[in-house]
């Protein structure tokens, strides 16, 4: 997408693609271990399709306090952390809530390291494994579509997604490795929880 900005492809181009840094590995446990639960669940699917139930995702629901029926791309998140941080045996650091946007929220008042889409674009190397990336898609209600970033490669990114579908819909009907999306589609930025 012409955006404008010096980013990754320009940058690959006027000075080849071995002068473009390198996404540095997230050392936190946590992150490592989060995004391990979100890749084990790759392929889960709504029983039936289209209805945000099934055993897998009612048990991602039930973990910010929902039941069947509800959006959950961000209770996908949360239960992904949860499990991680009960095999680490520490506290959650991820706000319980099934909103993408409440959650964008919570982490910046309680201070969660949050790295918004210019300062991705113009460092791609700061966006880490396991990092959650937020799109506020402009619904009204305050709707959004949350996942997990697995890796940059030059200025897209592989993602794992509850909720979606191989095109990236909000609404899709399972667990999905993505590999379309580009970071500047990114509008709300990512949340890093790295420090736990």
């Amino acid at each position: 997408d012409i955006d404008g900005e010096i980013g990754v492809a320009t940058w690959a181009a006027l000075f080849g693609k071995e002068t473009v840094p390198k996404p540095t590995e997230s050392t936190s446990k946590l992150m490592q271990k989060a995004l391990e639960f979100a890749i084990s669940q790759i392929g889960v699917l709504e029983r039936p399709p289209g209805s945000n139930k099934g055993k897998e995702v009612e048990e991602y629901l039930a973990s910010v306090g929902l039941g069947g029926g509800f959006a959950w791309c961000m209770a996908f998140v949360h239960w992904c952390y949860n499990q991680a941080a009960k095999d680490l045996g520490i506290a959650n650091p991820v706000f319980k809530t099934g909103g993408v946007l409440k959650h964008w929220e919570e982490a910046g008042k309680k201070n969660i390291s949050r790295l918004t889409t210019e300062q991705a674009r113009n460092k791609p190397s700061r966006i880490l494994p396991g990092m959650v990336f937020v799109i506020d898609t402009g619904d009204p209600g305050g709707a959004g579509h949350t996942g997990f970033v697995e890796k940059v490669v030059g200025d897209t990114l592989v993602t794992i997604e509850g909720n979606t579908n191989l095109g990236g819909s909000r609404e899709g009907i399972g667990v999905f490795r993505r590999t379309a999306r580009k970071i500047s589609s990114i509008n709300k930025g990512f949340v890093d929880y790295s420090d736990f």
